[in-house]
């Protein structure tokens, strides 16, 4: 049995208690409060094809990065300006391929 410490591949940290429960959980067994991914996995199809096409047409300016959450790495992305094209054609790879991830660990991906 896992303590609040530890926890294995397929569990992650309540965000209202900080209990150890199952990826999949929609509501925390122990407060009873609703996981944030459980509503982000519902959007995921919309939201990949936004990222997709924000990374196609402005990844260059890392709008696409701005748009998943992810602040940091899109200012960076605007200061270099995609690292000279080269990471806004990886991050158009891994978006396409559906092995992008948003700011929250959650990945982006075509499915419904």
């Amino acid at each position: 049995m896992s303590n609040n410490f530890e926890r294995g591949s397929d569990e992650v940290f309540c965000r209202s208690c900080g209990s150890v429960i199952k990826k999949e959980a929609e509501i925390c067994p122990k407060c009873g409060v609703r996981q944030r991914g459980a509503d982000i996995l519902a959007n995921t199809s919309k939201k990949w094809i936004t990222t997709l096409l924000l990374a196609i047409f402005v990844g260059t300016f890392g709008v696409h990065r701005f748009y998943v959450g992810k602040i940091g790495t899109g200012v960076l992305m605007l200061l270099t300006l995609g690292g000279c094209g080269i990471w806004t054609v990886i991050d158009i790879i891994l978006i396409a391929t559906g092995s992008f991830k948003d700011a929250d660990g959650n990945p982006i991906t075509m499915k419904d």
